[in-house]
């Protein structure tokens, strides 16, 4: 097995049959999901169940203990070489998506990468704010301390297991505490694909998410890079309904 999908779910019934239908139209062979469900209280697993002809697909389950909790399971349960962490409701519009991340990785020896941003489904401002947060996370790209959100990270396995995973005390920004101390085993952004992000959180929360993640750079940065006591939490599973 070349490539594990692994994508945390909490009450994603609403938002997951849309990445897995874009993952049934990859044109890429050698590649399994994990969904690493956190004991969700709506149909998840019936959405996932019902992708069982079209995708080689596996459902593991326990407690609600947040995205990292829910990442370091899933990998766990994985067979592949690389380790394609997704969020659940990121879109993915191109069928060589896999393939590109893959190819572009090891074309230039890097054992952790990610996607280009494309924030064109939001409103002009949500377009802004997410273009002005992607050149920012490749601009950290080039230093020895570099990021990627949770949204996608694309990771070898041997990699991941020589750091442990993803760091389960960090409740906020624990997708960025991965990628930094991966990051000097070669990192890199893939450019030429891309996906889509959901503005949900950003419309649920506003301005305070906003504030809530400058605050959390400005701690990461003054902490030494360590966010285990960060005063910043993440909210998983409580998100409204795509209408």
């Amino acid at each position: 097995m070349k490539v594990s999908v692994v994508i945390p779910s909490y009450n994603e019934a609403t938002y997951i049959g849309r990445l897995l239908e874009d993952l049934s139209q990859q044109d890429f062979d050698s590649f399994e999901v994990i969904v690493s469900d956190a004991e969700s209280k709506d149909k998840t697993s019936d959405v996932v169940k019902n992708y069982s002809d079209k995708l080689d697909i596996k459902l593991v389950s326990s407690p609600p203990k947040g995205p990292a909790n829910g990442r370091n399971l899933g990998a766990k349960n994985a067979k592949g070489k690389w380790l394609l962490f997704l969020d659940a409701d990121v879109e993915i519009d191109d069928p060589k998506f896999i393939k590109k991340l893959i190819a572009k990785s090891d074309q230039n020896n890097w054992q952790t990468a990610s996607a280009k941003i494309d924030p064109s489904r939001g409103t002009l401002k949500e377009r802004i704010g997410m273009r002005a947060n992607y050149r920012y996370i490749k601009l950290l790209a080039r230093t020895k301390h570099p990021v990627a959100p949770g949204w996608c990270i694309l990771t070898k396995r041997e990699v991941f297991e020589k750091h442990l995973g993803f760091n389960e005390k960090i409740q906020f920004g624990e997708d960025y505490d991965y990628v930094t101390r991966v990051g000097d085993h070669g990192y890199g952004f893939v450019e030429d694909t891309y996906y889509y992000v959901d503005f949900r959180r950003a419309r649920e929360e506003g301005w305070r998410l906003t504030v809530k993640a400058i605050l959390n750079e400005v701690y990461r940065h003054t902490h030494g890079y360590n966010l285990e006591n960060n005063p910043y939490k993440y909210e998983f599973g409580k998100h409204e309904k795509r209408k």
